[in-house]
């Protein structure tokens, strides 16, 4: 996992960890400065692919920790704020193993999990095999976020 900015003078560092991440920064940057609408948008096919939505943040009780076989996640919040919880598999329970070709599985939230929070242009790189469960309230108190999520084939 990997914290920073879009805003962040050392991003360009970043770009090394995986030779896609050039690209899919580019794009963070863009929709976060010209506000793109909601939806999905086609970056480099198959290999690299948005969607941008806006929604609720969520409680404890109504989320899941998540991961992924086939896509790092790069997350990032354009408006408000909003907590991901991280957590080892070791310390959760499957609750939903991948099916139908999905690249989703779904953990049981626990009350131990590590949070980071994101703001506004902040984002978070989740590689694939990396358990998080996005869409938190900060405090669980729910508020309006807009956010970007950037797949990135590993």
């Amino acid at each position: 996992m990997v914290v920073t900015s879009v805003f962040s003078k050392d991003l360009e560092s970043f770009k090394n960890i995986h030779p896609r991440f050039s690209e899919a920064f580019e794009f963070l940057k863009k929709a976060v400065n010209e506000d793109y609408k909601d939806g999905d948008y086609e970056i480099d096919g198959k290999n690299i692919f948005a969607f941008i939505s806006s929604y609720e943040t969520k409680t404890e009780s109504e989320v899941q920790f998540e991961a992924h076989n086939k896509y790092i996640d790069i997350q990032c919040v354009i408006n408000g704020t909003e907590v991901i919880g991280f957590e080892s598999e070791k310390e959760t329970t499957l609750t939903q193993d991948y099916k139908d070709g999905n690249d989703i599985c779904f953990y049981a939230l626990n009350e131990n999990y590590d949070k980071i929070v994101l703001n506004k242009g902040e984002f978070v790189i989740i590689m694939a095999d990396e358990l998080h469960a996005p869409c938190l309230s900060v405090r669980n108190m729910p508020q309006q976020v807009k956010k970007i999520v950037v797949k990135v084939l590993k």
